[in-house]
């Protein structure tokens, strides 16, 4: 008994070492930015000691600098810059130390870094600094550390959005002032022309519409597209946004770049109190836009059933709607031909339509559900691919409808090969894209009417190179990729 005992406390002495030492080789040792986000000096110590380089990158660019900011673990930090870690360098994305500080709201790391003679104003991912971060994300304490430091509040994004219009969007209206204070441009405008004022109207930021206006911003300003705050507030709904800009003496009369009144917007979003008053204002109820419609259109067109009502009493009719989108939406297969035979633009966005949603006239296709006109519009060039703000396919759009004929259609068409990434370098060269394992032909023409095969190539991984081995002397020529049946 006893010698079974032993045999069997034997098996379990080395079992259990056997899987202790299992488990020592699994477990990794500490690598540096881990040390650094730790504040584990110990391990750090021993890593920096070792040659491991105080300026190490991690898989997207970022040094034990980044991960020790982001924690606040200022004994790293310190560690860190007195084996010259460089406290600006900067990720794959461009963000230094600075930025990863400040967007994970780390005051002290933010104070340490500018005291130690980081640079303020870097522009990193989407050309954005220090301080757009921390005005989009609210940080004042953080802000306010940036502008001490000289942070630059008129400074532009790749798309012109100082920090004062990505304050004003989120309504963050104690921010709005504060950069104000700091030199902040109240008059700033985006790469569409928006100011501060037009992106909190837009998202209804009541409190920062009055302080802005307040501080006599001005009320009216257009964007690229002519629209203006107060026709920005009503196409979303905003109510005390509105009254509030036109209390302050916003133009009631004003006319978008695609034809748009006021009272088209509120017939949009079901605003029949202003409907009224802009009646009584004197706009036109029979107004045309771009896409010839009415108000009384955008109100049925968004289910509006008792502002399209309350307009027909004041005598609202419908517009002529002379575009390829509602000859495509109406089935009307030879509206259609008439539109392809005038060279009508088959990648027309619908501009007009409010809210703005970006559709094609495939999308509107998808949306009627004719099979005939889908089949039309692409064959004669119309993109199966082309997405709207939402992201949506005509293919989703005909799903949405409970086109479900149409939507299978589309989704043969939207999986056959494109062609992407062209270049010209002395000779043709793109991309090919579409279904993995997908066989193409390449044919090229110089007309877009005779066709000539000059190649193949395989989508191995849902995409394949082609470089048209050819000296091409003529002013153009057309490729396209078909899927070998």
């Amino acid at each position: 008994m006893r010698e079974s005992t032993r045999l069997i406390a034997g098996c379990c002495i080395f079992f259990v070492a056997a899987s202790a030492s299992l488990l020592a080789q699994e477990t990794k040792p500490t690598d540096i930015w881990t040390a650094a986000a730790q504040g584990n000096i110990d391990r750090l110590t021993v890593l920096l000691a070792r040659n491991d380089k105080a300026d190490a990158r991690d898989e997207d660019g970022n040094s034990p600098l980044h991960h020790a900011a982001w924690n606040s673990q200022l004994a790293a930090m310190q560690l860190l810059l007195d084996h010259d870690a460089d406290i600006d360098l900067q990720s794959d994305q461009l963000w230094t130390p600075l930025h990863w500080a400040t967007r994970n709201g780390q005051a002290q790391s933010v104070e340490w870094l500018l005291d130690n003679g980081a640079k303020v104003d870097v522009p990193a991912h989407l050309g954005q600094t220090a301080l757009h971060l921390a005005a989009k994300e609210n940080f004042r304490v953080t802000l306010l550390l940036l502008l001490k430091a000289g942070a630059d509040p008129k400074a532009g994004d790749i798309n012109g959005q100082t920090p004062v219009h990505l304050a004003s969007l989120d309504g963050y209206t104690v921010t709005v002032i504060q950069l104000l204070d700091h030199g902040g441009d109240i008059e700033a405008r985006t790469s569409w022309g928006a100011t501060p004022l037009s992106a909190a109207a837009a998202r209804g930021r009541t409190s920062t519409v009055a302080a802005l206006l307040l501080r006599k911003a001005e009320v009216d300003p257009k964007t690229d597209t002519g629209w203006t705050p107060l026709f920005a507030a009503l196409v979303g709904k905003y109510k005390a946004s509105a009254q509030f800009l036109r209390n302050n003496g916003a133009d009631l009369h004003i006319i978008t770049g695609t034809g748009n009144t006021l009272l088209h917007a509120v017939a949009s979003s079901g605003m029949d109190e202003w409907i009224v008053e802009l009646l009584e204002a004197g706009l036109d109820i029979n107004a045309l836009d771009d896409g010839g419609r009415t108000p009384l259109d955008h109100a049925r067109e968004n289910l509006w059933s008792e502002s399209a009502d309350l307009l027909l009493t004041k005598g609202a009719e419908p517009g002529p709607k002379s575009t390829l989108h509602h000859a495509a939406i109406s089935s009307d297969l030879a509206r259609v031909q008439q539109f392809f035979a005038a060279d009508a633009d088959l990648a027309k966005r619908d501009d007009w339509h409010l809210p703005p949603r970006n559709w094609t006239p495939l999308h509107y296709a998808a949306a009627g559900g004719d099979l005939d006109v889908v089949d039309t519009l692409i064959r004669a060039g119309a993109d199966p691919r082309s997405i709207d703000y939402s992201g949506w396919t005509p293919m989703v759009v005909a799903l949405a409808n409970g086109n479900i004929p149409a939507a299978n259609v589309l989704k043969k068409w939207q999986s056959l090969p494109g062609i992407v990434s062209v270049n010209h370098d002395g000779q043709m060269n793109f991309d090919v894209i579409g279904v993995a394992g997908t066989q193409c032909d390449i044919e090229a023409s110089v007309d877009l009417k005779k066709w000539s095969r000059i190649g193949q190539v395989s989508l191995e991984n849902g995409r394949g190179s082609f470089l048209d081995a050819r000296r091409i002397w003529l002013p153009r020529c057309f490729y396209r990729a078909k899927a070998v049946e």
